[in-house]
């Protein structure tokens, strides 16, 4: 086994304190006047060239991937980070850099053709006062410096005159497009018409995808496509509302009240916390944290289409195609039926990669008193992540067509195939992660918690560990060609 050991020379800072806090404290006011002030950011950045990789244990030297590491700091608790990526060449060193104006962590960004970003981050923490997790308020599309090229201020969107923030994931779509996952603020009494207990506090979250049709040369922006959780739940609990039903007799819908002792009460019910799209398939991926699952949601569909319950493979409509991972939810299994655990980054293979259309599934596993005892965020609550014990798995599934449609097996749950089943003793990823396809059939993994990227071969063999230089919520591997025009 070859073993690089390179100096950290990167020192990532996460900020001491959140607006929240900052309006306890005596000198809150003016940091909230300096808050609509650029931030000075007091995170040394690299430089190019500068070896910022903490280890590299290569252990199996010619099943490696060769490539570059996309590399984007991010941590789901500790949110007041630099919004800053790198890419890392086969020392660690970096070999590309990308300046950033936004903070905000719990999320990724995605490399462009271009050599530019998609990415998100935060302007204005007062704007997001009270949000739940990652959430942010800004969408842009950089150059190859990390310069915004376009825009989009969460406070500039309008949909049902409702609130919007922007949390977790997005993707660019092959047409140019871009889809992210929102917060859609929702009054206790729009909740209650739709059948949904909220709780206590003045303001629920529903989930939801954007579709966004950026326009470059006039910095604007158009919402071509959405789709709303609220418009698809079940329930049984408010006999006047239209969507009250059996829960099993749904499992197109989803329960609004599962599981029934989630916590804080209902404020935030469903905590999408990754996105992805199939072109061929014209289908959007998400994953649930609280529900343990992945749901599938035509895209073929109209805004209006999107908001009605055609679907469930019945025509188009906003209902679920597919979900998988926790039958329970649907009132078609128990616990023991589980299979996912608070899991993150689901995603489609791509095509011409081994294993095309098959969905990856980063299962993090990280059972729900760890969670408990972590807390709700803040550095404090990042440092706990770092205790808790585990081990994370990664599934890849072929789930079950037949004639195009999602076939559910003689339990009544939808069915999928097994294809390959991965974990490791000594991995454990207790909050974000990704795994990722690479071209070779090597699969690349990444541990946010640990500032860890295994790349593991389809034996099961670890090929590399890297031990990184910042938290990084999915990394990715291109190779020369691909990323060719950043060193023109």
């Amino acid at each position: 086994m070859t073993r690089f050991t390179l100096s950290l020379l990167v020192s990532l800072i996460v900020a001491a304190t959140t607006m929240a806090q900052d309006a306890d404290n005596a000198s809150g006011r003016a940091n909230r006047q300096a808050e609509t002030r650029p931030r000075q950011q007091s995170t040394t950045i690299a430089s190019v060239g500068d070896a910022v990789m903490k280890e590299i244990d290569l252990a199996l030297p010619d099943e490696l991937y060769p490539g570059y590491l996309f590399w984007h700091q991010a941590d789901e608790l500790a949110t007041d980070v630099v919004n800053y990526a790198m890419l890392l060449d086969a020392e660690g060193k970096v070999a590309h850099r990308w300046d950033t104006d936004l903070t905000g962590g719990g999320h990724t960004s995605y490399l462009l053709k271009s050599g530019g970003l998609l990415r998100t981050g935060i302007r204005d923490r007062r704007y997001l006062a009270g949000q739940p997790v990652a959430a942010t308020d800004t969408l842009q599309i950089t150059d190859k410096t990390g310069k915004a090229v376009w825009e989009l201020n969460a406070k500039n969107i309008h949909i049902n005159g409702n609130k919007i923030t922007f949390h977790h994931d997005m993707l660019p779509m092959p047409n140019g497009n871009l889809l992210v996952l929102i917060y859609e603020e929702i009054s206790p009494k729009e909740a209650a018409a739709a059948g949904w207990s909220a709780g206590k506090g003045k303001t629920v979250w529903s989930d939801g995808v954007l579709e966004i049709k950026p326009n470059l040369d006039n910095s604007s922006h158009e919402v071509v496509w959405y789709w709303r959780f609220i418009d698809h739940m079940i329930q049984d609990q408010n006999t006047k509302a239209a969507n009250y039903g059996v829960i099993a007799d749904h499992p197109e819908r989803v329960d609004g009240h599962f599981p029934k002792s989630y916590a804080p009460m209902n404020a935030v019910r469903q905590h999408l916390n990754a996105i992805d799209y199939h072109a061929g398939k014209d289908q959007i991926l998400v994953s649930s944290f609280i529900y343990n699952e992945i749901w599938v949601i035509d895209h073929s569909t109209t805004i209006e289409q999107a908001a009605s319950s055609a679907g469930g493979g019945r025509g188009k409509g906003g209902d679920l195609l597919f979900r998988y991972g926790n039958p329970a939810a649907y009132a078609r299994g128990s616990e023991k039926d589980r299979l996912f655990q608070n899991q993150h980054d689901a995603n489609w293979v791509n095509e011409g990669l081994p294993g095309a259309g098959n969905i990856l599934v980063f299962n993090n596993n990280t059972d729900t008193s760890s969670i408990a005892r972590v807390g709700t965020g803040g550095a404090a609550a990042a440092a706990a992540q770092q205790q808790l014990k585990g081990i994370s798995n990664v599934h890849e599934i072929s789930p079950t067509v037949d004639d195009g449609r999602y076939v559910m097996g003689k339990a009544g749950a939808f069915e999928a195939k097994s294809i390959w089943f991965w974990e490791h003793k000594d991995f454990f990823a207790p909050f974000q992660g990704g795994a990722r396809r690479l071209p070779n059939g090597n699969t690349l993994l990444t541990d946010t918690v640990g500032r860890r990227v295994w790349e593991v071969a389809s034996d099961g063999d670890v090929v590399v560990r890297y031990k990184g230089p910042a938290p990084a919520f999915k990394a990715f591997k291109f190779s020369a060609e691909q990323v060719a025009n950043l060193f023109e």
